[in-house]
């Protein structure tokens, strides 16, 4: 567990009395850590307090709630959907503490690569903010550059969150197969990858070559040359936000949405790589009718493997077969146990029987991808983290979809798409490329199995084979019958002696000195039977609890400890 820095204290203060004062004194309590204040907001629902606690211990934390929004295995929906309307924007750094950061990292003076540059920005955010400008060309663009010490006030902030993890961990149960630590390294990750320029730009530069083919799809060019880890320079585009088109005409806002739906199929199906953010303030529809996407601070990556159990997904949930879901998404998922594969699979049907033939504007405020991997997490199904992303991306869409095409059967809107998938499986090329990979993969196991087979005769002639079987309730049992004897061996001396110790106390005639020696033995015996007795019952209340060996390893310890230290004494 990592130590807690001196200067770490006074903001381990401030973040117990932010949690006491929103009613989290319990989770302080479990950290081990003192109380400090009173509690205020008790009465709000837990989602409104823990989103009230990230605004108010600041950037990063809001970022953390920011990355824990888009993982619904981890949160629960009621905090999910408040964390969702966390706000990033804060007052923009001084444009005087950010010149010496952008001329460091540009290698030039500003007004060398420059006309204009607006020292206002036109956004900020906890990380970075972006401003306008106009390289000496005349071409405007959008540079975004990181606030000044932002990286070691989150380094500061990660170790902070870090303690409190290892201070809370098997305290806390978490949802899923998740532990505080495990969540704070995935935040660490993704914010480590947010923190560097290089990665944005290439996600965008990929983004950009995926949609080359695809006219109604724009995304920002990046100029490499002027692109460094904390600044990045991109195509500045013109266009209204996407949530300007709920006011617009049906026939503007289908043919974006339409857009969108496309797009949203090639970046999963076909490309492999999608953004992980598709907010409507992250969509911009140009004045060529083109929608383009901005900040790819987050985005995924699908291997083929990943593609193809979200194939199995989309068509299962299309063509109503829950089973073919629950299956799926058992196989493509780490578990921690038996799994009652009949319950998950009656919550996947359950799901499936309120999305039929029900438009967008009758279907709850949670999409269904989001509700599959909350039910999957229910049922201590751990999936990869880019599905908990792309589930997220998808309620996004489902919500844009909501507002500007509410009348509209989701599934038939969608199934169109899963025809396609089926044309694109069935394909002849697909099938004769299949068939090969899989004669390939044939090939190699055939290939094997001659020196196989020699080393598994070479084994058994030797008599180097032996076969074992694992019973997972075989220690179990061992155990249990290992106490049952204990039980019994006690019960046996405890009634010997009982019976000892009454046929001593009888006579009375053996008394030399006029002291009742017998009786004397007797009572000591029948003491000693009730002590047996009383091991017994303890032994049965409590076996689970009783570890010889430990008590035994523990006893032995003490005992060379002393040794030791009489030892070095004498010396």
């Amino acid at each position: 567990m990592p130590h807690i820095n001196i200067r770490d204290l006074g903001r381990l203060r401030d973040i117990t009395a932010v949690l006491v004062r929103h009613g989290f004194g319990h989770l302080v309590r479990l950290a081990g850590l003192e109380l400090e204040g009173e509690p205020i907001h008790e009465a709000l629902p837990i989602g409104r307090r823990i989103r009230q606690v990230l605004i108010e211990l600041g950037p990063t934390y809001v970022k953390f709630g920011q990355v824990l929004s888009v993982r619904p295995d981890i949160v629960p929906r009621e905090i999910l959907d408040e964390l969702a309307t966390l706000q990033n924007d804060v007052p923009p750094a001084p444009f005087a503490d950010l010149r010496s950061r952008l001329e460091s990292d540009l290698g030039a003076p500003l007004a060398e690569l420059f006309c204009v540059f607006d020292e206002v920005p036109m956004a900020s955010a906890s990380i970075a903010q972006v401003h306008r400008a106009v390289l000496i060309d005349g071409t405007p663009v959008a540079v975004k550059v990181q606030r000044p010490g932002i990286e070691e006030k989150i380094a500061s902030d990660l170790h902070i969150l870090y303690t409190l993890a290892h201070l809370i961990t098997g305290r806390l149960e978490l949802p899923g197969l998740y532990t505080p630590v495990g969540i704070i390294q995935e935040f660490e990750a993704a914010i480590r990858l947010e923190l560097d320029f290089h990665q944005e730009a290439r996600a965008l530069t990929r983004f950009r070559e995926d949609f080359s083919r695809t006219p109604g799809i724009h995304a920002p060019l990046v100029y490499q040359a002027l692109t460094g880890r904390r600044v990045l320079v991109m195509e500045l585009l013109k266009g209204r936000p996407l949530r300007e088109l709920r006011t617009a005409s049906a026939e503007e806002s289908s043919d974006a949405m339409r857009k969108l739906i496309e797009a949203t199929y090639l970046q999963v199906f076909e490309f492999g790589f999608f953004h992980g953010d598709p907010h409507p303030g992250n969509l911009l529809v140009l004045d060529d009718g083109r929608l383009a996407y901005l900040d790819f601070g987050l985005t995924g990556r699908l291997t083929a493997e990943m593609q193809d159990v979200l194939v199995s997904l989309f068509l299962g949930l299309v063509y109503r077969d829950a089973e073919a879901v629950a299956l799926t998404l058992y196989r493509a998922g780490a578990t921690d146990g038996r799994v009652d594969l009949k319950g998950f699979k009656r919550e996947i049907e359950r799901l499936m029987m309120k999305y039929y033939g029900a438009t967008l504007e009758d279907l709850s405020q949670t999409a269904s991808l989001v509700e599959i991997v909350t039910v999957a997490a229910r049922y201590r199904i751990r999936l990869v983290p880019e599905y908990a992303v792309l589930a997220r991306a998808t309620s996004i869409l489902d919500g844009i979809a909501r507002e500007m095409m509410p009348s509209k059967d989701i599934v038939e809107e969608v199934r169109p798409y899963a025809q396609r998938l089926l044309e694109s499986r069935l394909n002849p090329q697909r099938l004769t490329g299949d068939a090969f990979r899989l004669l390939q993969h044939a090939q190699f196991a055939m290939r094997d199995v001659p020196i196989q087979l020699n080393q598994l005769l070479l084994d058994l002639e030797r008599g180097n084979l032996s076969i074992r079987t694992v019973d997972p309730e075989q220690a179990q049992l061992r155990e249990e019958i290992r106490h049952a004897g204990v039980r019994v061996a006690m019960a046996l001396c405890a009634g010997a002696l009982s019976l000892a110790g009454a046929l001593m106390v009888g006579p009375y005639a053996f008394m030399p000195w006029g002291v009742p020696v017998g009786a004397l033995l007797g009572m000591a015996v029948v003491v000693l039977a009730i002590g047996v007795f009383g091991a017994l019952l303890a032994h049965y209340l409590f076996a689970a609890r009783i570890h010889p060996r430990e008590w035994k390893r523990r006893a032995s310890a003490i005992f060379r400890f002393f040794l030791g230290e009489r030892a070095s004494g004498g010396s």
